[in-house]
């Protein structure tokens, strides 16, 4: 019987040995050269980012390049050659030691580092400790590091690699120089795996190697530890044995139920996912690919460049149709919804059961009119009907205005009554006119930019009457207010009033009951038009699909929406 080889996998057989050969990660590998072409190697340094970016593999290609003895300082690269660089990288070079913090995170770990830091490199000419996942050390350890690492000896360098840079405390942070490596950008992971699929003697569709580096997450060990599974299957490799190995479904399917949902056609998503399901799909998977989708038509319809070289045409086509029919809001709410749906599969006893509630609950809301919709609607209904609702509001603001004055007024109180001018139902009319008169008044007031007295005007005083006498017309208000300021201000508004309107009027004070201040007068108008336009139903609607809202004021907008070209 043969003897089994050992296998080196993709991940550890394709580990750049150079700076040339690191994917994804230029600019570091830049400072790195500039640094030692300068001789300005610093003593300390840490590289960070997330899994299989690269950080280890710097590590080791910056102690070989300040370790090696044929460096070329034209070209800032390791020979490979000598005997430090064959050593480091067959892992047994006796000064170039690597620690996993992971597993040694006590003081007494890095103490032992501390007692070997003054013996001279024995064959290197730098003493180098790589210290991963350095963030696994204990706050005792990285006390008892601290003194070393800000002044070590000359012939010693540190370099740390990390995931998780906030756990490290400050302290460490400020002795050593950064480097914070970035996810590598897809398109360049899918130009790698091309090459390796290539070295391996495989055939592999670029478009395989898309799905595979979108599904790395900008990770290159990643990319490569699936490339291995999918090489597995056989050569050449076929975009639907990448799916497979993914755990992807078919386009075809997944974009139909992608469109049910969209539509709210309930009982066709029902059989889409049904198919899906009893072919193996994975519910979380599936889960991603709608999410996917979505994010992708929000992309176009926010005008924003999509990346077509990750899309099939169909896929493309569809998003497309979508983004035409359906509005930003609807787009939003379908991602935001189903990213809180998926979190509830995990806790779910029933995973189909739980989708299959999470199809229903998408459905319906698409159904549900977005407020850009409602607006639209609302808009044309209510240019429609504004007069209408205008000569109401003004109906039932007399009725309150009587109706406030008899109910709060005693029945048996004669004078009272007559001093209010209300007593009888006809002057309710006469009354109303009265305020109007008054208030713009008070507006011609506000032009003036007299804003003080409008606004003593408006909240101190009650109007008794308005009436004309003798080309004189006499403005009796009940004084409401403990303001010492607000009497002082009615002779400067019978002034200004004057002024204004080139008339003869005259302010006084009575001891009359009057009607509303000119403020409650506003508010009350207001009021009433809020409670009309909170009957409408579309409004009732879009006040249900937002979350603890209130109509609050209306305007009309047709002035701003011309100057804006809106319409």
């Amino acid at each position: 019987m043969n003897e089994i080889k050992n296998y080196i996998v993709l991940a550890r057989k394709y580990r750049p040995k150079k700076l040339l050969d690191v994917v994804g990660q230029d600019e570091v590998c830049k400072i790195i050269e500039g640094s030692v072409k300068l001789n300005r190697i610093a003593h300390a340094f840490l590289f960070s980012g997330t899994r299989g970016v690269g950080k280890t593999t710097l590590a080791r290609i910056l102690a070989k390049i300040v370790n090696c003895t044929n460096l070329n300082k034209d070209i800032i690269e390791p020979c490979g050659e000598c005997n430090n660089c064959s050593s480091i990288d067959s892992d047994n070079n006796i000064d170039v030691i690597e620690i996993d913090a992971a597993s040694r995170t006590g003081v007494a770990d890095v103490r032992e580092i501390i007692d070997n830091i003054n013996y001279k490199p024995v064959s290197a000419k730098k003493k180098i400790f790589i210290i991963d996942e350095v963030h696994m050390l204990s706050k005792a350890a990285f006390n008892a590091l601290l003194k070393t690492l800000e002044e070590p000896p000359e012939d010693v360098i540190f370099i740390f690699a990390t995931t998780e840079t906030e756990k490290i405390p400050l302290t460490i942070l400020s002795r050593c120089q950064r480097f914070q490596l970035k996810r590598v950008d897809e398109g360049k992971i899918s130009d790698f795996l091309v090459r390796v699929a290539k070295n391996e003697g495989y055939v592999i569709d670029s478009k395989g190697c898309d799905l595979i580096s979108e599904a790395s997450q900008g990770s290159v060990r990643d990319a490569l530890s699936i490339l291995d599974n999918v090489l597995t299957r056989g050569n050449p490799v076929t975009l639907q044995t990448i799916r497979d190995v993914l755990g992807l479904s078919d386009n075809t399917l997944s974009l139909k139920l992608f469109k049910s949902l969209c539509v709210g056609d309930v009982e066709n998503s029902f059989k889409v996912f049904s198919d899906l399901y009893y072919k193996g799909i994975s519910v979380q998977m599936l889960s991603s690919t709608l999410m996917n989708y979505m994010y992708h038509v929000i992309r176009v319809k926010a005008g924003l460049d999509l990346k077509t070289a990750y899309l099939e045409s169909d896929v493309n086509e569809t998003i497309k149709n979508i983004c035409e029919n359906f509005e930003m809001d609807f787009m939003i709410r379908f991602w935001e919804l189903l990213q809180k749906y998926m979190n509830e599969i995990n806790k779910c006893f029933d995973e189909k059961q739980c989708f299959e509630m999470i199809i229903m609950r998408l459905c319906y809301v698409s159904l549900i009119p977005t407020p850009f919709d409602l607006l639209k609607e609302t808009e044309n209904a209510r240019q429609k009907n504004s007069q209408d609702k205008a000569a109401s509001s003004e109906d039932k603001l007399k009725k309150f205005v009587k109706n406030e004055t008899i109910d709060t007024t005693p029945k048996n109180n004669l004078a009272l009554n007559r001093d209010l001018d209300m007593s009888n139902p006809d002057d309710s009319s006469e009354n109303y006119n009265k305020l109007q008169e008054f208030k713009l008044l008070i507006n011609k007031i506000e032009n003036q930019s007299e804003m003080l007295i409008a606004y003593h005007l408006k909240n101190s005083f009650k109007l008794v009457s308005l009436s004309e006498n003798e080309n004189v017309k006499e403005i009796e208000l009940e004084n409401i207010s403990d303001d010492k300021d607000s009497k002082k201000i009615l002779w400067q508004a019978t002034k200004l009033i004057n002024q204004i309107t080139g008339a003869r009027y005259m302010i006084s004070l009575s001891t009359k009951k009057g009607s509303m201040t000119i403020k409650e007068y506003e508010n009350r108008l207001k009021d009433e038009q809020i409670s009309q336009i909170k009957k409408n139903s579309f409004v009732k609607k879009l006040l249900e699909i937002i979350p603890s809202s209130e109509v609050v004021s209306i305007e009309k907008l047709e002035n701003l929406q011309k100057d804006k070209g809106l319409l």
